[in-house]
């Protein structure tokens, strides 16, 4: 059964590693749902958090073909049950045709914060799992957006072991 999967690449930090791994995104068919890559922490390394969606024989497939690449030196699949993910969104949403306090009852109970009021329209910063960074929008849908912009994913696996070394 297709699910939803986050998979993190511990990587070398290099021109054309991103492309070989989207590369082999578009050979395998899948679609990347969510892409970030930021330095990892360890000096010439950059870590890659992907969410895409696929069977566990598929992703389990795509792990052992992201693993063939010299660049990348770790790849696995976090468990949802016992990692963290978050991201950030920037939302904004038409005033023209709601009340402003029907938005505001709506973007508190998602701890928004309002960052910028324009004459139609106000601009929330929010974030949380992609779970409720995808219901936020789905309740802010019916006021009317205007424009988004979302991070993509942060995650990491709980407890003490590290996609940068073998603890």
């Amino acid at each position: 059964m297709a699910h939803k999967q986050i998979i993190s690449l511990f990587v070398h930090n290099h021109p054309g590693v991103l492309l070989r791994v989207t590369s082999l995104f578009t050979r395998r068919g899948f679609n990347i749902d969510s892409l970030t890559v930021s330095p990892a922490g360890t000096d010439g390394y950059s870590r890659m958090t992907i969410r895409i969606e696929g069977d566990d024989n598929a992703i389990e497939q795509f792990i052992n073909q992201v693993m063939k690449i010299v660049d990348v030196k770790k790849a696995e699949a976090l468990p949802q049950d016992s990692s963290v993910a978050s991201e950030l969104i920037l939302i904004k949403v038409s005033t023209k045709t709601h009340n402003d306090n029907d938005i505001l009852a709506v973007t508190s109970s998602y701890h928004a914060s309002l960052v910028n009021i324009g004459e139609n329209s106000l601009t929330f910063r929010a974030s949380g799992t992609p779970d409720e960074i995808d219901t936020l929008v789905k309740e802010l849908d019916r006021f009317g957006i205007l424009e988004m912009a979302r991070t993509g994913i942060a995650a990491l696996e709980n407890g003490d072991r590290c996609l940068n070394n073998n603890s």
